[in-house]
């Protein structure tokens, strides 16, 4: 029985197991373009250009692709690793790319099938607005990582039953598949060419949150007419025209880059006239490129004997357009101006292709750009700087700017990236506009001997002149002290109160003041009518043991995001997390709620840690584990050499499937994907850490203990409580209570004629005694069990028993451990 109970909640964790975006959430799952197997033999052999087969031996890599294999044969591994040499050679990224590439049984005319694992629009250096990027190409224009080998960027599988050819050489023999020539071409939809494109009965679309999402790859493709099907104003989405164009034949990407390098027209698409679900459209048109040809590597069928080991040109010049070849324009918008003055534009512009000189432009209006704007030529003043003067007629109030840059492959790109849509303005006159200020304010401040620091950001339309803090210690006021510009727009600056003159729990209060450059000296202050305060939390002196049963409230722990009380449905107080403890709700955002003891501990030979706690936080995805992307919520012990600086586990992190009773108790109610379940007292199991045994830490130490609890964006629980502490006490050393309440489970409640009683213990029990009492207090029955160990089910009939409320009590060694009502139909 208890097996197919935990079964049962495998199956609901499929559906409710949630991730770090929404889409995730929701369970909606990207569907990855396919890679078809022909049963027709194709004897053809397109090897890499001389120039990569160059780089190949010499091992000259512009990227770098880190790949991690599930379930890979080794002659497999060893080809995918030829073919991703070849892309390493083509694609320029300085952001290791990572794979997770399958190996499994698929429908036996699959060869393979691969795309991003996540999609990204508006980031910062976006070249276009509203526009999905695939998570790798994301990392390269923005130059930072994002993903790692726990979270791919691409998510790739192969079809173990297919008759492969794993030779490096293109010589595949008639009846087998070339390996490498497949994962060159999944590769290239990881890298983005993919997309939202679908079609259904009578209508066609594209859509991934809501209609209108499309990817850097949608946002090329044309019809035989040069109209954009993204373009709204060419076909309603969604449409019965736009599922005739999906479905046409006559379907092109719009790639300058493939036009030059192919010296032809636009490239054409595989858009047959019966949608075809994983091949349309994300896949060149095979009558247009052929086997045997340079750009037929991203057809969307490959036959027996055929080997094609270089994208070509076409491919290689989509995927530029779409980004992976890039113009950056950087330049920091001009503050308005009291005084008009002359204007000096500057931007530095660095491209993947030369620069065109003769088309980098400043454009200007002073009506929004509603009629023809003015423009003036950019530059050069230093390598990749350039630069425009202009006179402003004094009458004017405002005026309106962007800058275009053309490349050799006549692109053309614009700063900000949607204009004129979007554009920047420089005000004239008088300025009565104030600073805004932004802060996150300090919470407490735990006084290891360190100081204070306090980060805000302060910006205004001229510019910022000062910006400083008034605050005050236990109400009495203090000198106020500046913050200092860091980086633009943030200011930094320590408190500079002494921290020998500070007590525990002395409040401090401050406000932050920022002038701006204007001649008014506009001043603003945050918060406005109030002030931010914070308890100051002093390090007490180390010790070697530690014990709180949290029978009444102590001054031991740091209780900004915990609590200690007397919660509902338990019997005694505890230490707890937020109930329930929120999750941020938003796409790459992350909450951890802490409570950290003050004291420190200088740690033993035999350094153990004993608590009870119970644990109804998200559960990861079924086979992960603590560290893996897929871990979701956690909660985790952690100590810190440093006072409080950086912070190692004392053990691995956990989340409700460590327990089945928590599992069980966490699914047991679910709402809009988050779990309403409660915690009660019932579900304590004691834990036990050898706080030496990972290695971070050794005897002599002394370190600060934290209890911590993860929130990744999405779907929550009631979180965690703890109770009955002990640090190198004796408790630690001998425990003489070897069950917990949660280590208990009964089944079915309510029961009718019986019910069994499952005990988990990893101890050895000399004596388990189980009684069952009626509502009058008399005891039905007992049974007693000799030298228990491991995993025990038992069955406990009630023969002609009154309907009603039992009371099971269970007995470790004579000791109660719980006592549970159970009901009788």
């Amino acid at each position: 029985m208890q097996k197919f109970l935990f079964s049962m909640l495998l199956a609901v964790i499929t559906v409710c197991a949630a991730g770090q975006k929404l889409w995730h959430k929701q369970g909606y799952s990207l569907q990855y373009p396919v890679c078809f197997a022909s049963d027709e033999i194709i004897k053809a052999f397109v090897p890499p250009p001389p120039e990569v087969l160059k780089m190949l031996k010499s091992a000259e890599k512009k990227s770098n692709i880190i790949v991690t294999y599930r379930d890979f044969p080794t002659d497999a591994i060893t080809a995918f690793e030829f073919a991703v040499s070849i892309w390493e050679t083509l694609i320029d990224s300085p952001v290791p790319i990572y794979i997770q590439a399958s190996w499994l049984e698929k429908n036996r005319n699959v060869l393979g099938s691969c795309g991003p694992s996540d999609f990204e629009k508006n980031f910062n250096g976006a070249p276009h607005k509203n526009i999905y990027y695939p998570i790798s190409l994301v990392e390269k224009i923005q130059g930072i990582e994002l993903t790692g080998p726990d979270r791919p960027d691409m998510i790739a599988e192969f079809n173990s039953e297919i008759n492969w050819y794993f030779g490096v050489d293109g010589n595949t023999p008639l009846m087998m598949y070339d390996f490498v020539s497949v994962v060159l071409h999944e590769i290239a939809h990881g890298l983005g060419f993919t997309g939202f494109f679908t079609a259904m009965d009578l209508t066609g679309g594209y859509s991934w949150w809501g209609w209108g999402d499309a990817t850097s790859f949608d946002r090329l493709v044309i019809n035989q007419h040069g109209e954009q099907l993204i373009n709204t104003s060419n076909f309603e989405n969604p449409s019965v025209e736009l599922k005739s164009q999906l479905t046409s034949n006559l379907l092109y990407a719009n790639s300058p880059v493939a036009v030059a390098a192919d010296s032809s027209s636009f490239p054409r698409l595989f858009a047959p006239s019966n949608w075809n679900e994983g091949s349309s459209i994300y896949h060149l048109n095979e009558a247009t490129y052929p086997p045997g040809t340079e750009n037929t590597l991203m057809t969307h069928t490959y036959g027996r004997g055929e080997a094609t080991h270089h994208p070509g040109p076409v491919t290689l010049g989509i995927l530029a357009d779409m980004g992976w070849k890039k113009m950056k324009i950087e330049h920091l918008p001009l503050k308005d101006q009291e005084i008009i003055e002359s204007l000096n534009f500057q931007v530095n512009i660095t491209s993947d292709y030369t620069l065109d000189p003769s088309r980098l432009y400043l454009y200007f209006s002073t009506d929004s750009f509603a009629s023809p704007p003015d423009s003036i030529s950019l530059l050069p003043v230093e390598p990749n700087l350039f630069e425009s003067n202009l006179l402003i007629d004094p009458e004017i109030t405002s005026l309106q700017y962007y800058f275009s840059a053309a490349d050799s492959m006549n692109r053309t790109f614009t700063k900000p990236a949607d204009a004129p849509n979007e554009y920047y303005t420089i005000n004239f006159g008088p300025d009565d506009i104030f600073p805004t200020i932004k802060h996150e304010p300090v919470s407490f401040f735990f006084d290891t001997g360190g100081t204070l620091k306090l980060v805000a950001e302060a910006e205004d339309n001229l510019g910022i002149d000062t910006v400083y803090v008034e605050y005050a210690v236990n109400g009495v006021a203090q000198q106020p002290f500046g913050l200092s510009l860091q980086t633009g727009k943030t200011y930094t600056g320590a408190f500079p109160f002494e921290n020998d003159l500070l007590n525990d729990k002395d409040e401090i209060s401050y406000q932050i003041v920022a002038i701006d450059a204007s001649r008014a000296e506009n001043i603003s202050k945050y918060p406005l009518d109030s002030s931010f305060s914070f308890l100051v939390e002093k390090m007490f002196d180390p010790i070697t043991s530690y014990s709180n049963q949290f029978e009444s409230y102590r001054n031991d722990f740091i209780l900004e995001d915990f609590d200690i009380y007397l919660a509902d449905g338990f019997k005694t107080n505890a230490l707890h997390s937020p109930h329930p403890y929120p999750s941020p709700d938003e796409d790459d955002m992350e909450f951890n709620f802490t409570t950290i003891l003050k004291h420190p501990i200088i740690l033993l030979e035999e350094a153990k840690m004993s608590f009870d706690e119970i644990v109804l936080v998200e559960p990861g995805n079924k086979g992960t584990g603590f560290g893996d992307f897929e871990f979701w919520d956690f909660v985790v012990v952690e100590g810190s050499k440093d006072k409080g600086i950086t912070w190692l586990p004392l053990a691995d992190g956990y989340d409700s499937r460590e327990h089945f009773v928590w599992e069980e108790r966490y699914y047991s109610s679910i709402a809009e994907m988050n779990s309403t379940s409660v915690g009660s007292s019932d579900l304590y199991i004691n834990r036990q850490i050898n706080l030496l045994e990972n290695g971070n830490f050794s005897a002599g130490d002394t370190i600060l203990i934290r209890f911590r609890l993860y929130s990744d964006p999405y779907v929550h629980g009631w979180g965690w409580a703890i109770d009955n502490l002990h640090i190198q006490s004796p408790a630690t050393a001998s425990s003489d209570k070897l069950l917990s309440p949660g280590n208990i489970f009964t089944y079915p409640n309510p029961f009718s004629g019986s019910f069994k009683v499952v005990t988990e213990t990893k101890e050895f029990l000399e004596l388990l005694q189980y009684e069952l009492y009626n509502m009058h207090g008399q005891k039905i029955t007992s049974i007693l069990l000799k030298n228990v160990t491991g995993s025990l089910t038992s069955e406990i009939i009630v023969d002609n028993g009154t309907p009603g409320i039992y009371l099971l009590v269970v007995k470790e060694n004579g000791r109660q451990v719980l006592s549970k009502k159970i009901i009788h139909n």
